[in-house]
């Protein structure tokens, strides 16, 4: 008997065992699938899902978003999506290792993906990024058109003079590789 079968055989004598192989939870696509219609209920849209770490460090990270409307998801309903998911959860979880539950709302600075993202940022100042791998460049979201948002790009000024905008023009969907909200703390 070798020092790994003696410390196993030791251990077995105490009542220890090894560790078991842990089933994984469910796969996030069957996640999505118990986990939408909780989130539908409250007139909100999965924005992502992500299952992270194995075992007894298991984080479940669910972001949430209104479906329609440019307001942003108050604190108090990403609380009650939470419960309500946690409840959910609970219901098909087969109770083999804890997790963390991690839900929240889209960060301000969060990529533009879809439309109804863009019609959120409305008077905002993006960092846009070109599709033909221009240099990027701020401009200011006038609308958003079915044609491609209208933007106000922002006029390089030198510190201390006032911000201005080159007249705004509609880009096509297509020209814009990705675009994001610039924080703005003096607009």
């Amino acid at each position: 008997m070798n020092a790994r079968e003696r410390r196993a055989a030791e251990r077995l004598a105490q009542g220890v065992t090894a560790p078991s192989e842990k089933k994984s939870f469910l796969s996030v696509e069957a996640l999505k699938a118990e986990l939408i219609p909780v989130i539908e209920e409250f007139g909100c849209v999965l924005e992502s899902i992500a299952a992270k770490g194995a075992g007894n460090n298991r984080t479940l990270e669910i972001v949430v978003d209104y479906r329609e409307g440019t307001d942003f998801l108050p604190l108090d309903t990403v609380a009650e999506i939470s419960q309500a998911l946690s409840a959910r959860l609970d219901a098909i979880d087969d109770g083999d290792a804890p997790y963390m539950l991690e839900v929240s709302s889209p960060g301000a600075t969060r990529p533009l993906e879809e439309e109804r993202h863009w019609h959120r940022s409305v008077g905002r100042l993006l960092n846009i990024a070109p599709a033909d791998g221009g240099e990027k460049y701020l401009a200011r979201l006038v609308s958003v058109t079915d044609e491609g948002p209208e933007l106000a790009r922002k006029k390089n000024t030198k510190k201390g003079q006032k911000v201005s905008y080159h007249p705004a023009e509609i880009l096509a969907w297509n020209s814009i590789s990705s675009a994001k909200v610039e924080i703005e703390f003096n607009h």
